[in-house]
């Protein structure tokens, strides 16, 4: 890092203060002088959002759909803790907000289970009589499950090949013929079936929903429109020409700025943090850009999407996994969900389109399905990608970078790049449409691991795609 580097702590907005520490930070807690209310707030949020501002006595004595009867009732237990004192007289903390504390200081300090129930059991016996803390960590987590959002678990092929979704749910076996592996990795006669391979995926929907069920980040989510400077600096993905050009194509999207857009990151790494260990974990990440710039980046805003355990790299096989991500992203493009906005107190119908993909190279050959090797390996220059063979390491070199100077550049006429000068202009840009042309010339990928035994000889035509993208 250079010693001149300058910190942008503001982006071009008047200053102000608000709730933004001087490193840009939103407040990570401190104090919890007003805790009581801040979960009172929050569980206003929630009661508006779930219920759409409905009265809980009309909700519970109409026939209304069995979802509503539960958030009526998970919203009626949070309400009891929330205003149930920790012990007789104590005007400090609520049993629900005390809770919280307790499970916020155990995430960042990385407190083990064993060591938090210790820390219970200590807390109860020191607290008076009368005391409302529950007797374990498990009943901790039962009552905190009413503040989450739920999770989906997807069967999937040991060998990557499908999903056990939609028409494959009842499968006991792969349907590829190449395949052939069973689903379960026990479960004969009367014993619990176990499958083999387990993905988790979190719905996208109610997380959006989510954000707006604050007023403050409802707010927020209209930055981009609302507060940010347009000038001539980049500051956000907001003053990107793609996002301009964006607006323009769709401005049915562009004319409400609670339409979210979303930059989509997946990589691999070892959960275990010992490389003698022969296991990788594939998160697939979202993360909202209608936020101001402090704040899309962080942590309470980054959706986990997808976790996919497996040894190896996914490669091409990771579009069996993408797939209900894929069709819900289509579902709030094309139809949208309804959701409350607590900033203006009214409904609206929330759009969602995915501008980006976020990754290094290899998981961008994995994501595009354009291979980053060979001597097409440029996703950009694509097909005019200038590359040449060196001749004893047999390993591909690309020389034609000098094509996007300025014409007049001196750098063009000198030799001492490759021993030539460059007159060679820029490539030219592929829109969208072309991409889809391409596609056109590869066929159809079988996925899964028996499927792919040896490499696919590409045609010329193919240019250096792999596959028909998914996410396309």
């Amino acid at each position: 890092m250079l010693e001149n580097y300058t910190q942008w702590i503001h982006h071009g907005e008047p200053f102000q203060l608000d709730n933004v520490n001087q490193c840009g930070d939103s407040y990570d807690g401190g104090d919890f002088d007003d805790q009581d209310n801040d979960v009172q707030m929050m569980l206003n949020d929630m009661h508006r959002g779930n219920l759409m501002e409905g009265n809980i006595e009309e909700i519970s004595n109409t026939h209304g759909t069995c979802m509503s009867k539960r958030e009526v009732e998970k919203f009626t237990r949070l309400l009891n803790d929330a205003e149930c004192e920790l012990y007789p007289g104590c005007k400090k903390y609520s049993k629900l907000s005390f809770l919280i504390k307790m499970l916020y200081n155990k995430a960042i300090t990385n407190c083990s289970n064993k060591s938090f129930s210790l820390n219970l059991e200590l807390f109860k016996d020191a607290l008076p009589e009368g005391e409302t803390l529950p007797n374990s960590y498990y009943e901790i987590k039962k009552l905190m499950r009413d503040l989450s959002l739920s999770y989906m678990k997807i069967d999937a092929c040991v060998n990557n090949c499908i999903l056990y979704w939609k028409e494959y749910e009842h499968l006991d076996q792969c349907p590829n013929p190449a395949c052939k592996a069973s689903r379960w990795k026990f479960g004969k006669g009367k014993r619990k079936k176990i499958a083999q391979k387990v993905v988790r995926y979190f719905p996208l929907k109610p997380r959006l929903q989510r954000l707006f069920m604050s007023k403050e980040i409802a707010e927020e989510m209209r930055w981009h429109r609302v507060k940010r400077v347009d000038d001539d600096t980049i500051r956000h993905p907001a003053d990107a020409k793609e996002w301009k050009d964006f607006d323009k194509l769709h401005s049915w999207f562009a004319q409400d700025p609670r339409n979210v857009r979303l930059g989509l990151s997946s990589d691999g790494f070892n959960p275990f943090g010992n490389m003698s260990t022969n296991y990788s974990m594939w998160p697939v990440i979202l993360l909202p850009y209608n936020l101001p710039p402090w704040k899309c980046m962080k942590e309470p805003f980054i959706f986990l999407s997808i976790l996919i355990p497996g040894k190896d790299s996914l490669g091409n096989d990771i579009d069996v996994y993408l797939q209900p991500l894929i069709e819900e992203l289509k579902e709030l493009w094309e139809e949208g969900v309804e959701t409350y906005d607590a900033y203006s107190g009214d409904k609206f119908q929330l759009y969602a389109a995915l501008l980006w993909t976020i990754n290094d190279f290899p998981a961008y050959g994995m994501l595009s399905g354009w291979s980053t090797k060979g001597k097409l390996a440029c996703p950009i220059c694509n097909k005019w990608t200038c590359s040449l063979t060196l001749k004893n390491g047999k390993k591909q070199c690309y020389m034609g970078h000098r094509r996007y100077l300025d014409k007049q550049h001196p750098w063009r006429k000198s030799k001492r790049f490759n021993g030539k000068a460059e007159y060679q202009s820029e490539p030219e840009e592929l829109s969208g449409n072309d991409i889809l042309r391409q596609f056109a010339h590869v066929p159809d990928v079988r996925f899964g691991k028996q499927s792919n035994t040896g490499k696919r000889k590409r045609a010329e035509q193919e240019l250096n795609w792999t596959k028909k993208k998914y996410i396309f």
